[in-house]
Order: C-alpha cells, then structure tokens, then sequence
C-alpha cells in the first residue's frame, strides 16, 4: 500500500499554532508603550517573526514529504525482500514501480 498524504503513519505534527502565536506576539507588541529608540525596531521584529514562521512552515511541509517517501520506499523494499523469498520472477518490480513515481527517476530495468 502506498501511504499518502490522506493515509499518513507517524507525520510529526507541529507542537505550536504558527499563525495564532504571531498574532498573539503583534497584539502584546502593539499593546506595549515602546520608548522612541524602540519604534523603528518592532516592526522589523514582527517582520522577523513573519519569516520564521514562513520558514518552520516550509520546513514542516518538506519533512512531512520525506517522511512519505522513506516510508513509501521502505515498504517497496520490503514487498520486494519478501517477493524475492517467495521466488516470484521479478521481485525489483515492487521498488521500479515505486521509484518511478518520483520526479527525475530513472526509468526502465
């Protein structure tokens, strides 16, 4: 069974609300009376936090994929051992399959 997106074993999910956290820092920023020296550098700071978090996003989106491909992967090299064991014709047939699926493979045997 291919596990995708919608069938996901063990995908680590993110511990924190990305979003809700940097409204709640702009609201508390906002909130506070921030001295002269300060008010050119808050901004730059809540823009700072933006990036961070667009960041963790892209970061926790690329680990999800990879996550799905280990595991895809793993499973074709299992089916493909125990393909092997039972003595079928074409036991790399599991992993060609599999690896086709993912961009700039190699194709044919």
């Amino acid at each position: 069974m291919t596990i995708t997106p919608q069938n996901p074993p063990h995908i680590p999910q993110l511990q924190i609300d990305l979003e809700e956290t940097l409204a709640t820092i702009a609201i508390e920023l906002a909130r506070v009376q921030i001295c002269d020296q300060c008010k050119a550098s808050v901004p730059s700071l809540i823009d700072d936090l933006a990036h961070l978090v667009t960041e963790i996003t892209r970061l926790h989106s690329a680990l999800v994929r990879e996550r799905l491909t280990s595991a895809n992967l793993r499973a074709a090299i299992g089916a493909a051992l125990g393909a092997e064991s039972d003595g079928e014709n074409d036991p790399l047939g599991y992993l060609r399959d599999e690896i086709a699926g993912y961009p700039g493979a190699a194709h044919g045997a």
